[in-house]
């Protein structure tokens, strides 16, 4: 299995019990989420949630390549942010900086 594979499943697995509770399966809006729900999960929910993060931005900006250092790193560049800004969105250009430059104007 390649680096990648091993970095997806890692990261699914964890997230599952969040996506889908009881019968019938939820979705999470992490538009809604802030900085203060990142700094209140567990390091591997944050590290779980950086590798999606780090996804999401790069699929907006149709971008095909993940940066593995940026992404190693980026659990404590949030961190960092979301202790300045708790009420910062996750999904917002604050957070997105930390995976990648701002977007040309």
């Amino acid at each position: 299995m390649t680096l990648l594979a091993r970095l997806f499943l890692a990261a699914a697995l964890p997230i599952a019990p969040i996506v889908v509770t009881g019968a019938h399966a939820e979705g999470v809006d992490l538009t809604r989420a802030s900085c203060a729900d990142f700094a209140a999960m567990s390091e591997n929910d944050q590290t779980q949630l950086s590798l999606w993060l780090a996804g999401y931005f790069a699929g907006s900006a149709m971008r095909p390549l993940l940066d593995l250092e940026k992404i190693t790193a980026a659990p404590a560049g949030l961190a960092a942010l979301c202790s300045k800004s708790p009420q910062l969105p996750l999904v917002g250009a604050e957070t997105r900086a930390v995976f990648m430059p701002a977007p040309a104007p």
